[in-house]
Order: C-alpha cells, then structure tokens, then sequence
C-alpha cells in the first residue's frame, strides 16, 4: 500500500511540472493572455488514489485556457489586418484631395467599427497621414502651378475619311464632233479623302479662354480642310486653323471680344459662306437671355476680317507720270467688315431664330480675282524665238500657272485669273462691288427627342452689283444690265443634327434626313467664299440630299449627293454660249465615316 501511494506522489510531482511551465510561458507573453482569463482551481495534494483524476482534470482547464490564447491571437490578427486595409483605403481617399489627417484616421477605423486612437496610440497612428498629406501637397503645388500658366484644359477633334465620285463632268472647249459648239464630256472621277483636326481649349481665370486647333488641308485653300490621298503616298500638310483668346468681362455678363483666328461668330448657312472657314481678326458680340418671356434671347455681333494686306502701290500713267488715283486702288487692302442681329422666340416643342446680317468686302472691286482667290495664278508669258538659218524670227505667246501659295502676300498685280465664278469687267476686274445683305429664318420642331424637325429659309441680296462691261465694236465698252445679285437656299431635315449636336446626346441608331435647294444668281455672292462642295459657287442651281446615321455615339456614317446644274449655260450669264452647246448635269457624290472626340 505505501508503494503504491508513493507512485501515485511521484506521477502528481511530475505533472506538475509541465504546468508549472505553462503558466510561467503565459505571465512571460503578456501579448498573448486573453483580456478576462479564466480562473484556475489550485492544486490540491491528496494522498489518495483520486489524485490522478485532479492531475487530468487541471490539465483539461489548461488545454481549454491555451485555445482561448490562440483565439484571442487569431482575432487581433484579423483587427491588425483589417487596419492595414483602411489605412491603404484612407491614403487613396487622400490621394483623391481629401488629405485631412482627421479624416484620414476616421476613415481607417470606422471601417473596422473601432473608435479612433487617443494618446500615444494616436500620435504613433498621425505619421503616416502627415507623410501622405506632405505628397498630396506636392502634387497639388505642380498642379496649381501649371493651372496659372495655361488654366483649365480641354482637347477636342475629329477625323473625316471620304470617298468622293465626279459624274458629268465637262470643259469649256469646242465641241470635238462640231467647233461651233462648246462642251466635251470628261471621264468619271474617284479619289478618297481625309480630314483630321485636333485642338485643344481652356480658360485663364474667369474671364479669359484661349483655344489652338490644327488641321489638315492645302494651305493656300481656305474654304476646305480635306487632302486628298494622292502624290504617291507623300506626307499630307497640316497648318495651325485657329489661334484665339476670348475675353468675357464679369462687369458685363453677356458681352466677350474674340481675337485671332477662330470660328465664324455669325449665324450663315454655306450660301453665304463656307462652314470650313476660319475668319482672322476680332469680333465683338452681346447676348441678353430673357425669363419667363416668349422671347428667349436678342443678340448683336459685329465682326473686321482683314483679308488682304499689301503693299504701297506706285503705277505710272499714260503720260509717264505716278497715277496717284490708280496706285492708291492698286494697293488698297481687302477687308471684311459686318453685323448681325438676331433671336429666338420659343415656346415648349417650337423654336423660332430669326438673323439679319450685313457683311461688307471693302476693297474686292479694284483687284483682280486672281490676286485674291486664285489657287494658281495665270501669268502671260511671250518667248521670242530667234531666227535661225533659213527660219525666221517666232514669237510664242503662253501662260505659266505658278501657285498661290508661293506668293502669299498678294502684292502687285498678277494678271487675269478666271477661278472664280463672279462676273468680270474687260479689264479682269470684278464688275460689282459686294455687299450682301442675309436674311434667316429657321424653325425647330422637337415634339419627338429622336425625330425632330427642322425648317430652314436664307434669302440674301447683293446690294453693290453694278452693269458689266465687255467690249463691242470697235474696241468700245458696251455695258451690260446686272441683275444677277439674289440667292436663296430652303432646307429641310428630320432627325437630330448627328454632326453638330453634343456626343452626350447622341445615341446608336441615330439618324437624320435632309434636303436642299440651293440657288445663287452671277453676283449673289463673292464666290471664292461660299460652299466648296456646290460644284459652282454662282450662276448655279443645285438640289442636295443628306443623310446620316450613328453606329455610335462618336461614329457617324453620312451620304451627301450634290446635283449642280448652271441655268444661264457654260458661259455664264453675260457671256454668250452658242446654241447647241453641251451643258450637262454635275453629280457629286460623298461618303464619309466620321469621328468626333
């Protein structure tokens, strides 16, 4: 019995052992005992056999005390991670402007349903939103910095690839089958084209914005931006199209002076002028909204174009002396001069604008339209031959087309070119002075959002044609009556405007329809200014069809036909065509896809 008691001692001792160790490892990792442990009963001694059952059940309470430590541990594990990931999460918030430290701090601890540190827990946790504030700092310093040399910024374009067929074509020559008759068909032509502009706009402050834009095109042509894929794959010129500043007084809401190139500030449709063009010179306009009132707005524009700038002229006389009347034309600049009133009156699905513009080209009559819309200009050139042996002296007379873009400046006179389609004086010169007064009525429907309807009428009038002189018997002037000075044009369209309505407002699926009659008499208008794509700029009659359709909201397909026809034959109205002579009708077809961005 004593052997077997002392056993049952011996076992006791060395269980206690292991405990004893367990309890010094847990008082050594404070980080590891649980906030409320549970108690442990004290070891009793027993000198009985029931000792063992005390052992094994005192060893059970501390296996239990041991997964509650690594519970305990597991949970702040998962706190410290879920911090970690706030912390990440207030940074970006940070980054995103929102670089208060407080906010910070909140914004990492609210997500992990904790209150914010106080005390030294606090200060240790601030570091590193001050680090991250210092960097947002930095950023927002450069930007700021770059927002006070060019302001706010915004880029802009688009991209225009065109497939373009000529039908019914024809020259101005005698007829190959009778001389006695003008006129030989040509053949059909095809080309692609491309235009591509990109720019980009901003504002200085609250009253100044600015804008650049380049474009595609033939530098001396300024009614279009399309080059034409040719020239065995040579690179394609692109020019600065506009450079300007706008400046919008906070004193006078409503009023802003623009300057430099830009965008033509007048309502016009293309009979007038064409949509490519950007004007050069300053433009002042004054726009009044009104509230509650069927009058929506009434605005003012007033615009000085210079177009020509040359130099002083010095043109001596019949008698040998200076012609001081002659040189001052001779070297008079060009300029155009206007003002427009318009506005709207509405009411909730009905919109009626209403424009009356005056626009002056001062100079136009006293040059030659070579000088001024001349893409190559025609110079006369006599070659004497030598006598040679037996064969005499020659004298060969031709032209040399040099082009327009070589001589940029304009100056002198450059002889007769027969580019434009206004009439002429036997001296070359233009026979009428151009002022043309423009009248536009235009009504909107939008009863439907996808299929509204609009209605369009532009009736202009050229208040300076004067007679037209050509030569008669004799060598004598014969003046002719002028009264080709009126154009009008009537449109109709149904859908929503797919080229000029805002991206946002654009859907897939989109789709516009529109018709055009177009008619411009002989000296309507100075034809080297109005639509590019009319075939003829005067004396012509033309029906136009245009559709469009939207595969995106950025990507437009359109379909344009222009069917031009002349009403007064190959020569005009003052010349005198023989009878019989060809006069065919021109057909112009396009197809574009169209980006905008």
């Amino acid at each position: 019995m004593r052997q077997l008691i002392l056993r049952a001692c011996a076992l006791a001792a060395l269980a206690a052992f292991p405990l004893a160790g367990a309890r010094a490892q847990t008082a050594a990792d404070p980080a590891e005992k649980p906030a409320t442990p549970a108690a442990s009963p004290e070891a009793k001694t027993s000198g009985s056999l029931f000792a063992l059952e005390e052992v094994e059940r005192q060893l059970h309470a501390q296996r239990e005390e041991i997964e509650q430590l690594r519970a305990a541990v597991k949970e702040q594990s998962r706190l410290i991670n879920d911090l970690r990931t706030r912390v990440e999460d207030a940074e970006r918030l940070a980054a995103g402007g929102r670089n208060d430290p407080a906010v910070v701090r909140d914004a990492a601890y609210s997500g992990a349903g904790l209150a914010a540190p106080a005390g030294p827990q606090a200060a240790a946790n601030a570091k590193q939103p001050e680090g991250l504030e210092a960097r947002v700092a930095r950023a927002e310093k450069t930007a700021d910095a770059v927002s006070k040399q060019l302001g706010s910024m915004t880029f802009f374009g688009d991209m225009r690839f065109r497939y373009e067929a000529f039908y019914g074509q024809e020259n101005l020559s005698a007829s190959s089958e009778n001389p006695a008759v003008l006129g030989n068909p040509l053949t059909t032509r095809q080309r692609l084209r491309l235009r591509a502009r990109f720019g980009v706009r901003g504002k200085v402050g609250d009253e100044f914005e600015w804008g650049l834009r380049l474009a595609t095109g033939n530098f001396a042509d300024m009614i279009s931006t399309n080059t034409t894929l040719t020239d065995f794959f040579t690179r394609k010129p692109v020019g600065l199209d506009q450079a300007y500043f706008t400046y919008k007084p906070k004193a006078l809401p409503g009023f802003q002076v623009q300057a430099g190139k830009f965008d033509t500030p007048w309502t016009r449709t293309e009979l007038t002028w064409d949509n490519d063009i950007s004007v050069e010179g300053a433009s002042e306009s004054y726009t009044r909204a009104f509230k509650k009132s069927a009058f929506k707005n009434f605005g003012l524009v007033a615009w000085q174009l210079p177009m020509l700038e040359r130099n002083s002229a010095f043109v001596l006389g019949a008698d040998g002396h200076v012609d001081l009347s002659a040189s001052g034309r001779a070297g008079r600049d060009l300029a155009l001069y206007g003002a427009q009133a318009r506005t709207q009156i509405a009411s909730k699905h009905v919109a009626l604008n209403l424009s009356a513009a005056d626009l002056y080209f001062s100079g136009t009559q006293f040059v030659t339209p070579a000088q001024v819309f001349g893409t190559n200009i025609q110079f006369p050139v006599t070659v004497v031959i030598p006598a040679s042996g037996t064969t005499p002296a020659r004298t060969v007379t031709t032209q040399v087309s040099v082009p327009r873009d070589l001589l940029v400046a304009g100056n002198g006179n450059l002889g007769l070119s027969l580019a434009n389609t206004n009439a002429v004086n036997r001296d070359g010169r233009l026979s009428s002075g151009y002022n043309l007064v423009d009248l536009i009525a235009r009504a909107d429907v939008t009863r439907s959002q996808k299929w509204p309807v609009m209605l369009l009428f532009d009736f202009v009038t050229n208040t300076q044609t004067h007679d037209v002189v050509t030569a008669g018997a004799n060598g004598a002037d014969v003046l002719l009556p002028n009264d080709q000075g009126q154009g009008y044009w009537a449109e109709f369209q149904v859908g929503k405007d797919l080229l000029r309505v805002p991206v946002d407002k654009i859907a897939r699926g989109d789709a516009f329809f529109n018709y055009t009659f177009i008619r411009a008499e002989k000296d309507a208008v100075l034809s080297p200014f109005n639509g590019s794509d009319l075939g003829l700029s005067t004396d012509m009659r033309v029906h136009r069809i245009f559709a469009g359709y939207a595969l995106d909201p950025r990507v437009t397909l359109t379909f344009t036909g222009f069917f031009t026809q002349r009403p007064t034959g190959l020569l005009g109205a003052f010349g005198q065509t023989p009878a019989g002579s060809l006069n065919r009708t021109l057909t112009r077809l396009q197809f574009d896809t169209i980006l905008r961005f």
